[in-house]
């Protein structure tokens, strides 16, 4: 009989969502090795145990309260694991690290409890590196850690992407994984090329550290034969988005940066048939990085469009085709 893994990420059923094909790949990778897997999803209405094709309802949602998505999502997100694992027996656990909510003390004691060995996902490595927060992001970053401790004392493996760990942290085995796509589900573009204009695309969900003003910046700075438009692709998750658009409009680029917000299937396989070059992040050094794997790298290589980036990837290094060009990470 399969061993049953129980996969913790926030998963929403009913819209597009930029981590979509990470979790998807992760969840028929599971599949593939063999595992029994269920995972946690959402929609306006409820949240489902979801179970190959069954669906059953764990309760409802709370989308009328500001903000929901992201931050009180994660509240009913733990509760319902937690319930769960009180119910079900699994044999393991695995948890993207995400932030914290006062029911994550009770999950991680849940989890403790349970036989299921507990596989906990840190999406960028090392931990705690940002330079800069405001004093609120600072407050609540100290309340995460304190939260964060407590469920990494119920771990028993750490699953890293980002700087190598040498096969161990905080005292635990500890492996690096890369972000990886299923080819399957991307098409490969259809080039369509603009004969008097270069076009770049600029996906992600708006973070500062994105550094996608230096984009706008240069842009700005270019003085070129070239007419080159830029077309911002994603929604603005991040919060970047208000301070990009005052940006762009002081630096009297309003034609030539666009903001489309998210995208997906035809709508956004026509932005990158139309699309000559990807841009990954510019401000990893926001966060102290130097090293990443980031899906937009995977999606453009995938669908064949050459990118720029500006911090190494171990999965780039020893790639046959010169696929991206390396800027500099300031």
């Amino acid at each position: 009989m399969a061993q049953k893994l129980l996969y913790i990420v926030r998963y929403q059923l009913d819209k597009p969502f930029n981590l979509k094909a990470k979790f998807d790949g992760q969840l028929r990778a599971f599949e593939k090795l063999g595992f029994d897997v269920y995972y946690l999803a959402f929609d306006e209405r409820h949240f489902y145990l979801m179970h190959g094709e069954e669906k059953t309802v764990l309760g409802k949602t709370h989308f009328a309260l500001p903000g929901y998505f992201h931050t009180l999502c994660y509240q009913d997100l733990y509760t319902h694991a937690r319930k769960v694992l009180e119910k079900m027996d699994f044999s393991y656990v695995y948890r993207r690290s995400s932030p914290e909510m006062p029911a994550t003390f009770r999950l991680a004691r849940a989890i403790g409890r349970s036989d299921a060995r507990f596989l906990y996902e840190y999406p960028t490595f090392p931990l705690g590196t940002e330079k800069s927060m405001s004093l609120l992001r600072s407050v609540y970053s100290k309340f995460n850690s304190a939260l964060r401790r407590y469920i990494e004392s119920m771990t028993d493996v750490y699953v890293l992407i980002g700087e190598d760990a040498g096969g161990s942290y905080n005292g635990k085995p500890a492996v690096n994984i890369s972000n990886g796509i299923d080819l399957d589900v991307i098409p490969a573009r259809d080039r369509r090329p603009d004969p008097d204009a270069v076009h770049i695309l600029a996906l992600a969900s708006m973070s500062y550290w994105h550094g996608y003003d230096r984009l706008i910046r240069s842009l700005a700075a270019y003085r070129g034969s070239e007419h080159v438009l830029i077309h911002m692709v994603g929604p603005n998750d991040g919060g970047s988005v208000p301070e990009w658009k005052a940006l762009t409009e002081e630096l009297g680029l309003g034609d030539r940066v666009l903001f489309h917000g998210s995208k997906s299937g035809p709508e956004l396989d026509e932005l990158f048939d139309l699309c000559d070059i990807g841009v990954n992040s510019l401000g990893m050094y926001r966060k102290g990085f130097s090293v990443t794997s980031e899906l937009k790298s995977r999606e453009y290589a995938a669908r064949g469009l050459p990118f720029v980036c500006s911090v190494d990837d171990p999965a780039l290094e020893h790639a046959a085709e010169p696929m991206w060009l390396r800027v500099s990470n300031d």
